[in-house]
Formats: structure tokens, sequence, C-alpha cells
């Protein structure tokens, strides 16, 4: 057999605690666990309500990992096409027109990347 306590809270904090596990359709008493759970495995503390928020500490995440693949761009796979160009230049036109296919290729994944960012 289960057992409760009760938790005295102002009415008006009651009402809003009330429509909170309405919008989530949850019990009050599936809310508290929600709650106790999310603060256990977040770390987070419930005092602070400024601390960061998770979704923006992903597109931070994103903005960082599309700068850096940018850079990556800029200093290693721009240079690489450059040199195989002129590889592919001083070889003959077959390679340099499989190089070509391959510039289109990397052109359309740099839009790609642009259009994310």
């Amino acid at each position: 057999m289960h057992k409760y306590k009760t938790i005295s809270i102002e009415l008006e904090t009651f009402e809003t605690f009330s429509r909170m596990a309405d919008s989530y359709k949850l019990t009050n008493k599936g809310l508290v666990e929600a709650m106790l759970l999310y603060f256990q495995a977040t770390k987070a503390d419930p005092r602070d309500p400024k601390t960061d928020n998770p979704t923006d500490a992903i597109k931070a995440l994103d903005r960082r990992l599309i700068s850096f693949i940018k850079e990556q761009e800029r200093k290693t796979l721009n240079p690489i096409k450059e040199a195989l160009f002129e590889l592919a230049s001083s070889e003959g036109a077959t390679r340099k027109h499989e190089l070509r296919i391959v510039n289109n290729n990397v052109k359309k994944i740099i839009a790609h990347l642009k259009i994310e960012s």
C-alpha cells in the first residue's frame, strides 16, 4: 500500500502548478515526480531560473560546429581542391573533367552548409 504526504503551497502557486500539469497532460502527482527526476538528472538548481536553457546550449553548439566546418573548409578542403586542380591541369583533361564533377559536389555541400547556418 502506498503512503502519501501532502505539501502546503499558496493557492495561486497551486493554480499555476495545476495548469502546468494540465499543459503536460500529467496529474499533479505526475508533475511533481517528473520535476524531481528532471532536477536529479540535470543537476539544475530550481532556485535559479536563469540557468542555461538546453535549447540555447544546443543552438550555440550548432553554431560552433558550423564554424568549425567552415574553418576546415577554408584551411584544408579548399587548398586540397586547388592542389588537385593544379595536378589535373598538368595531367590532362580527363582528370580535370573528373575534378570538375568533384568540385560541383563540394560546391553543393558548401551551399547546403550555408543554408543551415
